[in-house]
């Protein structure tokens, strides 16, 4: 079969892999001038099952409304995005009730940790170097009752496959010595020895090279406008005056898979969510961070990523908009000297970056057949699109072939919103 994906980000081209492992003819899309240039290009660099939580999380509603207006609030919501919200918006304030957002993060947390295997098959299967550490990522905590909390949730999900690590702050530091100018402030912490670090990027790239070698065809600076559709189903994907046919299509576009398929009389309950990130060169001679630090009150993480340094936290919602915001870059860098006061970064080298999250109603994936029968979806991943894309580029081709899935897909069903 020959199966069309729309998308170059992680989500793209692992499913891209998958699809060509099994043997069908691939060609790949993107609107974009090379692989892993929009929502994967500066993320996070964090591939963590530790962090399955959606964004809606119980009381995330007084913070949303608390945040208009307010540029240094963790996750905020814009006036002008309220209007995109509209339906959205009140299912999303829904998911955050206890049951759901437990199931919810059960579900994330099952997806993660089969991605965490299939990202295996991966690097067996081919040679891609994307900076990969595997010193797992600690969370500190400065206040004993949000540590006593953070633990008893840990314990909880680890009925259902994580490991942790509780360390006092003695151990704490000397498990990252880079926390030692803080040592005061932090009541302990939490490892996460299965989170991993990687450059989403360089992934991209890596394995866009492998699968040319294996005779995956990929369509850059290829703007997808329209689908021809005959008899109930999708015949070609149209590119101005460029016509593409194949058997089966899927859309992985992170958040503007709503808009590509809302012509097709989809509505796919996706909304963009504008992550931010800065990159510092790391400083020669300085003590080199070893371990992704995760500052639960500060909300931001800080990751060495191969000679460099990353801060990445914070989200707004507001529309598509790719403008960044100078207050919150500001507010990352701020953040970043409060966890590293003595840190090992450049910061005239600071390289600001934003990109647009596909957030889901209820802050799972959506992965799989659409109501047009030969059209698959695999978007809605929220923050953690590079930790569950090998996941879930091997979980939706087991679904488009009809194999038996290694966990059950019925969670990431987009038929669940039907």
């Amino acid at each position: 079969m020959k199966f069309i994906v729309i998308g170059a980000g992680v989500i793209g081209v692992t499913t891209a892999f998958f699809l060509r492992l099994r043997g069908h003819e691939v060609a790949v899309i993107d609107r974009r001038e090379g692989p892993g240039r929009e929502t994967s290009f500066a993320n996070g660099a964090l591939l963590t099952p530790s962090m399955p939580e959606p964004w809606n999380a119980p009381g995330s509603w007084r913070a949303l409304l608390g945040s208009i207006g307010r540029s240094d609030a963790p996750l905020q919501l814009r006036l002008k995005a309220i209007p995109s919200l509209a339906g959205w918006g009140p299912r999303f304030l829904m998911n955050s009730r206890r049951p759901a957002f437990e199931r919810n993060c059960v579900s994330n947390l099952k997806l993660a940790l089969y991605s965490h295997e299939a990202m295996e098959s991966v690097r067996e299967a081919t040679s891609v170097d994307y900076s990969r550490r595997t010193t797992g990522t600690l969370k500190v905590f400065r206040n004993a009752a949000a540590l006593y909390r953070a633990t008893a949730w840990a314990d909880q999900l680890s009925g259902h496959g994580l490991t942790f690590r509780k360390l006092s702050r003695t151990d704490t530091v000397a498990l990252e010595g880079a926390l030692a100018p803080i040592a005061g402030q932090l009541a302990g912490s939490i490892h996460y020895e299965i989170d991993e670090i990687g450059d989403a990027c360089r992934f991209c790239t890596a394995l866009t090279g492998q699968l040319l070698q294996e005779g995956v065809e990929f369509r850059f600076s290829t703007t997808v406008t329209s689908f021809e559709v005959s008899g109930g189903r999708v015949t070609a994907v149209l590119c101005g005056r460029e016509r593409f046919s194949a058997d089966s299509y899927v859309v992985a576009a992170c958040s503007y898979s709503t808009p590509l398929l809302s012509p097709l009389g989809m509505y796919l309950p996706v909304r963009p969510a504008k992550g931010y990130s800065v990159t510092f060169d790391c400083l020669p001679g300085r003590r080199e961070l070893r371990v992704p630090i995760v500052d639960d009150d500060c909300h931001a993480a800080v990751v060495p990523i191969g000679n460099a340094l990353r801060v990445a936290g914070t989200a707004e919602f507001t529309g598509y908009d790719l403008t960044p915001s100078a207050a919150r870059v500001e507010k990352l860098v701020r953040l970043l000297r409060e966890i590293l006061p003595e840190g090992h970064y450049d910061p005239s080298s600071a390289r600001p970056w934003c990109g647009l999250r596909a957030m889901s109603v209820d802050g799972v994936p959506i992965i799989g057949r659409t109501s047009v029968s030969n059209v698959f979806v695999n978007t809605g991943h929220g923050h953690l699109g590079w930790t569950m894309a090998a996941g879930s580029g091997g979980l939706l081709v087991d679904v488009i072939l009809g194999a038996s899935p290694a966990i059950d897909a019925a969670p990431y069903d987009p038929q669940r919103f039907a």
